[in-house]
This record gives structure tokens, sequence and C-alpha cells, in this order.
């Protein structure tokens, strides 16, 4: 049966120095060779640094989002790297009014797996602010 490695990271945008952590993100990542990786907090420009050699493919939610969010060039976004071609199917902004600064958007994207047909995979964000939510049907775990 093939095995399926799938990756979910946050980048943490311009944290501490930057250039480094793309350096030891992008060395990681030709380590562990993922075949489907969910970013959060990627800034504009740097999913190229970070899939950089990698054979992934990369789609950053500024590419694909009718408008950029508000303070996405300072906290960066979402994108997705697959080992295949894929194809953005779904782009969601799911911020809540209690949560207007948050730039982070869903993507959901159709992967052509060999051996196993099309998947769909999802990188979701909420926003970081757990306890402003409001919404009756998300329950969080302690």
């Amino acid at each position: 049966m093939p095995r399926l490695r799938v990756l979910t990271l946050n980048v943490w945008n311009t944290r501490g120095d930057s250039a480094a952590r793309m350096a030891l993100i992008n060395a990681e990542l030709r380590r562990h060779a993922p075949d489907l990786v969910a970013f959060q907090e990627v800034l504009p420009g740097q999913l190229d640094q970070l899939i950089a050699g990698t054979g992934l493919h990369g789609t950053d939610q500024s590419q694909v989002s009718m408008a950029a969010p508000p303070f996405a060039d300072r906290y960066g976004g979402t994108a997705i790297a697959t080992r295949w071609p894929h194809h953005i199917v779904e782009v969601l902004d799911q911020r809540g009014t209690d949560a207007p600064d948050v730039p982070w958007l869903t993507l959901a994207a159709h992967v052509p797996l060999p051996d196993l047909g099309e998947v769909l995979f999802v990188a979701p964000t909420t926003s970081f602010r757990l306890d402003r939510r409001r919404h009756a049907n998300v329950r969080y775990w302690p």
C-alpha cells in the first residue's frame, strides 16, 4: 500500500530571523519529503523560498483569492504545497466579525495521487483568538 506523507506547519511570518528560519524549514522539507503540506502565516514571497528544490508545487492564498485580506502583508496567509500538481477548487474567508484583522484563508485543492486517484486536500485556518469565537457549532477541546 502506498504511503502518503502529510505535514502542517506554522511558518510564523516575520518572527525572529526570517531568512535563517526559511532555510531551516526548507532543509527539513527536503529531509522529510512530505507529499502534502499545509502552511500557515506565510508572507508573500516566502513560499518560493520554503519549497525551493523540494519538488513540491506550491500555491499561496494571494495567488488565488479575489482580494487580499487586510494585514496579509504583515501576518501572512495560508499556502499549500503538493508533490503532484494540484488545482485549487475553493478559497474560503472564514474570518469572523470579531477578528477582521486575521488574514488567513482556507484553501482546498484537488490533488491527483498516483495509483490512488484524486484527493481533496484542505488547508484550514481559523482565528487564533479562540476565546473570541462565538459560533455555536464550534467546540474547543482542552
